[in-house]
């Protein structure tokens, strides 16, 4: 992708979208949501949740919910760190290739993890989770965190992952790379 298109802004992408969602197999009112989505993005007019977007929008929350969580299960926006990306979608307009994320399908490892069958309670936690824009990636983490210090229940996984969002940490991952820009032989020395 040119970069420099999007450093200078100079593509109008909202525009760009009104004329090719329907190629993109897009309904109108997720274009319709789109173009706002991406409209408060561009004003910082953050965080974008359903009820924000309903200020703008004669769609009632439930149905702009579905359609967000079906933009980004669908691949057009992706989450990251909680915050809302709209660089599948511009990719997808400017007809790059967009690389596909692995779905993960949480109900079953959150059910792998706690050894036991769910509850529609509990899978609505999953969905609160997604809902409150923590990527997948993140809420795997959360529950890995979770295993490891055996506190398996969601309230806890829901405080890792807002202990994360607020300190700014992504996930586990990124601690074990900046652990590792240390020698082997600073990290097997014999300390002892």
């Amino acid at each position: 992708m040119n970069y420099d298109l999007f450093d200078y802004n100079c593509i109008d992408f909202r525009k760009l979208l009104l004329l090719k969602g329907k190629s993109l197999h897009l309904s109108d009112q997720a274009t319709h949501l789109l173009m706002i989505m991406m409209t408060l993005e561009e004003l910082n007019m953050t965080p974008i949740t359903p009820q924000r977007i309903g200020e703008y929008s004669s769609l009632e929350a439930q149905e702009i919910d579905a359609i967000m969580l079906d933009l980004i299960n669908s691949h057009y926006v992706d989450r990251i760190n909680g915050v809302l990306d709209f660089s599948p979608v511009k990719r997808k307009l400017l007809h790059e290739k967009v690389e596909e994320k692995k779905e993960i399908n949480l109900v079953s490892l959150f059910e792998n993890t706690f050894g036991r069958a769910l509850s529609a309670t509990e899978v609505s936690f999953i969905n609160d989770f997604k809902r409150s824009g923590y990527d997948d990636e993140m809420i795997v983490d959360a529950l890995k965190e979770a295993a490891k210090s055996n506190v398996l229940n969601f309230r806890y996984v829901e405080r890792i992952l807002q202990n994360w969002a607020k300190y700014g940490k992504k996930t586990r991952r990124e601690e074990n790379e900046e652990t590792s820009q240390f020698s082997d032989e600073v990290k097997n020395y014999h300390w002892w």
